[in-house]
């Protein structure tokens, strides 16, 4: 979405407030569809980043964050590089909060770098990753303009699932396992993991097949629906996994990841995800991407960093194994 001459990546909707303008994830048309916590969570602003072309000496993004327990980081890349020591991260406040984005004096230096690499993203494209929380975009100063089509990849994945895809304890946006495996594979990437509200409810699925803009996806299912009754689970999935089966492009779909939590259910949740996206969808199960106990934080559900490192390095090698060649860099 293009907004103040930014293009606001990943969001859907962009609507004013008394502290600022809320940036949307999905849509109040979807929002109203589905379980209250996605209306709270699609605010949130994971896999959020504000892209432009910094056209002036510099341009000065204005935000502030509405409080949360843990601390908010913007973080800045210059296309597929990140930003140097000088302008790499920047903490937003409850308050006024101004980043200073530089237009850097090597362009023709990182240009070299990423030609020579086959990286995805013209460095020309600033682009500020905001963090997980809700932060409100308060204006911009300095002359920007929209990346040009030519300069961002040809090839984008989204992720759904809990908040463990849209980033809880990854402790950096550019850490969650969507970032990184888009990272690897050299394409974009769309986060729309929901903390707590990931219910694959059909509406939702009709959702994403109604986008346009991504070629292939990955789903996590089941860790937010174990207070469901395994019967409405069931419908739920058969549900969800055939309306992205029908639509043709490419969905790898898992199951819960290991947790330290109940393990009966969620091993009869598994077993219904298997059921039916083992031979709909592109299926690997959620054990086989992260089995180890010692990998999940203290709150026995979120897998800590090495976890993380785990999923993406796992569900990376099975996505590129089965993935077209074309839509690989």
């Amino acid at each position: 979405m293009i907004f103040h001459n930014i293009d606001f990546h990943n969001v859907a909707e962009i609507t004013p407030c008394e502290a600022g303008w809320k940036l949307w994830r999905v849509p109040k048309s979807l929002r109203t569809q589905v379980n209250p916590g996605v209306e709270r969570s699609a605010a949130y602003n994971c896999g959020v980043e504000l892209r432009m072309r910094v056209l002036s000496d510099h341009a000065d993004i204005h935000l502030r964050t509405e409080p949360i327990a843990e601390g908010q980081m913007a973080y800045l890349y210059y296309g597929s590089l990140q930003g140097g020591w000088q302008c790499s991260s920047f903490i937003i406040t409850a308050e006024r909060t101004t980043i200073r984005i530089p237009r850097p004096g090597n362009l023709a230096q990182l240009q070299q770098i990423t030609d020579e690499a086959g990286l995805p993203f013209s460095p020309e494209v600033a682009r500020l990753v905001l963090p997980y929380g809700v932060n409100l975009f308060l204006g911009v100063d300095g002359e920007v303009a929209p990346p040009e089509e030519a300069m961002l990849p040809k090839t984008t994945y989204l992720a759904y699932g809990s908040s463990i895809t849209h980033g809880s304890l990854a402790l950096a946006m550019p850490y969650t396992y969507p970032f990184r495996i888009a990272q690897k594979l050299g394409c974009d990437y769309l986060n729309l993991g929901f903390a707590g509200s990931a219910h694959c409810e059909r509406a939702m699925a009709e959702y994403l097949v109604s986008r346009p803009d991504w070629h292939f996806a990955t789903v996590e299912m089941g860790i937010n629906m174990l207070g469901m009754e395994e019967k409405e689970f069931e419908e739920r999935i058969d549900t969800f996994t055939g309306i992205l089966a029908d639509d043709g492009r490419p969905v790898f779909a898992t199951s819960l990841f290991h947790h330290n939590g109940e393990r009966a259910k969620g091993d009869a949740f598994r077993a219904i995800v298997r059921k039916y996206a083992g031979h709909r969808l592109i299926f690997i199960d959620g054990i086989q991407l992260l089995e180890k106990p010692h990998f999940i934080s203290q709150d026995m559900v979120h897998p800590s960093l090495e976890g993380i490192a785990q999923i993406t390095e796992r569900w990376h090698d099975h996505i590129k194994a089965h993935l077209p060649a074309n839509l690989i860099l």
